[in-house]
């Protein structure tokens, strides 16, 4: 096991430098000029010129890339060509929101996507399954932003129940922390909850037929040791497989959730990053993102040898 780790991790290098060459080069043609930014739009060439020269911009292209890669391969992000604040620093700083939101989605996904996926399979073909079948067709269709848009015009527009930005963390008090987090929470989970409740009916219909179920049953096993103990046991690597990727794939839509309710955590910081093309930040929160990705695949696999003992690496 430690060396599956071990392997893991160090295959994990030569992507982090292919994400970052990738970044890179596509942070330096796009178009745009950060000096310019920085110096102001009625600053003179020669103003400018002199904050490109101060910021490195000056020097070729390949000299940009190692003096880039030798700061990387040292484990320095460098520094905000805004604030002048290290990269790592920044992402701290916004992390708290980031974690929070993406935490609370995946437990409302959880929590409310697999007891679906068991009654809507242990239904099959009934009423109740149908509505299933269709409300997550519907809820997976729609877009994160119209879904948070929707929200906000209902229950704080209409209703006036809830907020419509902003982020309170637990410092201000638990239930002050829901209040803020309820909108953004339920925008992010809905499309992972039709998404895994899918594919927990799907898996659970598959082991449902199996003969170990059966004899379960004429065995006078009560249905919810025979759902959750036997089927769902069985059924769950496939489901935690699509839950990993759910959890990678909440980083594209954090930075949506985070812009659309004012939310300061990385996914805002990277929008803010890319519309002031500061790119020291903009390479640096990718790379966090990809280093994220890497570690939530290998906690998966990881997790296949818990819930089935017959898999070995």
């Amino acid at each position: 096991m430690l060396n599956l780790i071990f392997k893991r991790l160090l295959a994990a290098i030569p992507v982090m430098l292919v994400v970052a060459t990738v970044v890179f080069l596509l942070l330096r043609l796009a178009p745009g000029d950060p000096a310019r930014i920085i110096a102001g739009d009625m600053a003179s060439e020669q103003a400018v010129s002199e904050v490109r020269a101060q910021m490195g911009l000056d020097q070729p292209l390949l000299t940009q890339y190692a003096l880039a890669m030798g700061a990387l391969l040292k484990g320095d992000l460098g520094a905000s060509i805004i604030s002048r604040e290290p990269v790592a620093t920044l992402i701290g700083q916004r992390l708290g929101p980031t974690l929070a939101l993406a935490l609370c989605a995946i437990l409302l996904t959880v929590c409310a996507a697999i007891p679906l996926g068991v009654f809507s399979a242990w239904w099959h073909r009934r009423l109740i399954d149908r509505v299933t079948l269709a409300v997550t067709v519907l809820a997976f269709s729609v877009p994160a932003f119209v879904v948070g848009y929707l929200l906000i015009l209902v229950f704080s527009v209409k209703l006036n129940w809830l907020p419509v930005q902003g982020y309170a963390g637990l410092a201000a008090g638990f239930v002050t922390f829901l209040y803020h987090m309820v909108l953004p929470t339920v925008t992010l989970a809905t499309v992972f909850v039709a998404l895994i409740t899918r594919i927990t009916r799907g898996s659970m219909l598959e082991v449902l037929g199996e003969d170990f179920v059966r004899t379960a049953r004429a065995k006078g096993v009560p249905e919810r040791y025979v759902l959750y103990r036997h089927a769902l046991r069985n059924a769950a690597v496939p489901i935690v497989t699509v839950i990993g990727l759910a959890l990678t794939t909440l980083i594209s839509g954090v930075v949506v959730t985070e812009t659309i309710f004012n939310i300061p955590g990385v996914g805002r910081l990277i929008v803010d990053a890319v519309l002031a093309r500061d790119y020291p930040v903009v390479q640096g929160t990718i790379l966090f993102f990809s280093f994220v990705y890497v570690f939530i695949n290998l906690a998966i696999d990881l997790l296949y040898v818990v819930l089935d003992p017959r898999i070995r690496y």
